[in-house]
């Protein structure tokens, strides 16, 4: 059977409390297709969130660490 843990990004970030792990009664049911849509419609906006803030964190850390090493610019990072 699948698994799935419910969890928040902060909780898994801050290392939340434990959660058990409990399986899905019926994966494949084909009476609740309009709310499957609408919840993968949600997992994926809060998917790309967390993706864009992690690109964010990413970029944020290569701009300061171009400030920080000398004759490292923007440009040079750019082009390789």
């Amino acid at each position: 059977g699948q698994f799935f843990v419910m969890m928040s990004p902060q909780e898994v970030l801050q290392g939340g409390a434990q959660r058990s792990i409990t399986p899905r009664a019926h994966p494949y049911s084909p009476k609740s297709e309009a709310p499957r849509a609408t919840r993968d419609e949600k997992r994926r906006a809060q998917h790309n969130e967390v993706e864009r803030r992690r690109r964010d964190k990413i970029n944020n850390w290569i701009v300061q660490l171009s400030k920080i090493i000398p004759d490292c610019s923007m440009e040079n990072t750019k082009s390789g």
